[in-house]
């Protein structure tokens, strides 16, 4: 484990072990942490700004009622994902019943890029988010993850609390899925590149 993802979990314990004996207030600390991250996978299932802002306020108060349940040692972004994932994916069930027929809008913002290049990498990712959106749960949600939150085949498996062997399962033929409609829009190998590497959406925010 980095250095940083030590720290985070440290810091993380601390302030939950602080919060569970009675300094409530420590909880603003882990909304501000994880506010922005929560909020970004909330977006790709509802593709609507208040609603996405609704389920992040309930997935917080979920977690604050739920918290003496978190087993310490562990990861909390892993139990915290888990909580975010599950209430999106009941969400959708709910609001949207086609919810695989969802297309999902553009939100990447590079910064790095002259204005021609950020123009085609955000017209390719927007299509990769598209793509995304019209595949079934249980593909969009590991590609979601894995692409865009940067989380391990491992860590998904936690948060999706399947083996890893499935995630990795549903991560080929998920991508293999993308890919081809990335091919019959013809993005050309932008995409692909795209898809090359886990993590690799997340530096298009």
């Amino acid at each position: 484990m980095h250095y940083h993802a030590q720290t985070i979990l440290k810091e993380d314990e601390e302030i939950i072990q602080a919060v569970l004996i009675g300094n409530g207030e420590r909880y603003g600390d882990i909304i501000d942490r994880y506010q922005t991250k929560l909020y970004r996978v909330s977006y790709y299932y509802t593709q609507n700004i208040e609603d996405a802002r609704d389920l992040v306020q309930d997935i917080f108060i979920k977690a604050y009622n739920n918290l003496s349940s978190f087993k310490q040692g562990s990861a909390f972004s892993t139990w915290l994902y888990r909580i975010a994932v599950n209430h999106c994916l009941d969400w959708c069930r709910k609001k949207k019943p086609q919810y695989a027929e969802v297309s999902c809008l553009d939100i990447f913002a590079a910064e790095e890029e002259g204005p021609e290049d950020i123009f085609l990498r955000q017209e390719v990712a927007s299509e990769i988010q598209a793509a995304v959106g019209n595949l079934p749960a249980i593909y969009s949600t590991v590609l979601i993850l894995y692409y865009f939150e940067d989380f391990s085949p491992q860590e998904i498996a936690d948060i999706t609390n399947t083996s890893k062997r499935t995630v990795e399962t549903r991560l080929f033929r998920g991508r293999k899925i993308l890919r081809a409609k990335l091919h019959s829009k013809s993005s050309g190998g932008e995409g692909h590149d795209l898809l090359s590497k886990p993590g690799q959406l997340a530096q298009l925010r």
